[in-house]
C-alpha cells in the first residue's frame, strides 16, 4: 500500500541517517556514549578463592567467578571472558578479575590491554 512504503522509506532514511550508508559515511559514537557503555559493561569476580595456575572453563564458571557491575580499570569484562584462561596470580573471592591475573590473549596484545586498563571505572 503506498502509505506503507512512504513509512518504510522513512525509515530507511531515519537508518541511513543514524548509521550511514556504508563503513566510510558509518557514524561514531561519542566518546561520552562509549564512556557510559562502558561503565555498565558486567566485570569478572571470583566467586571464591582461586589459586594460581587455576584454569577458567566453561563448566568452572558455575563454582568460580560471577560477573557484576562496576566493571573497573583493569578488570577483564564478559566480553574477553573465554574458557581456557589459566590465572598467572592467585584471586581472592569477591575481588576482581584483572587482565594481568590470567593468561590471555586480550593479556598480550598492548593495544587491547591498553583499551582494559582506560575503561571502566
Amino acid at each position: 500500500m503506498p502509505e506503507q512504503i512512504d513509512l518504510w522509506f522513512k525509515a530507511y532514511k531515519r537508518a541511513r541517517l543514524i548509521c550511514g550508508s556504508s563503513s566510510n559515511e558509518r557514524k561514531l559514537p561519542l566518546k561520552k556514549e562509549k564512556d557510559y557503555l562502558d561503565n555498565y559493561i558486567r566485570g569478572v569476580y571470583a566467586k571464591r578463592d582461586l589459586p594460581m595456575g587455576h584454569v577458567l572453563t566453561n563448566e568452572s564458571y558455575i563454582n568460580d567467578i560471577y560477573l557484576a557491575i562496576p566493571l573497573q580499570k583493569g578488570q577483564i569484562s564478559c566480553r574477553e571472558l573465554m574458557s581456557g584462561e589459566v590465572l598467572l596470580k592467585e584471586c581472592k573471592k569477591d575481588e576482581p578479575i584483572m587482565i594481568d591475573m590470567i593468561d590471555s590473549p586480550y593479556a598480550s596484545n598492548d593495544e587491547l590491554k591498553k583499551y582494559i586498563y582506560n575503561r571502566g571505572l
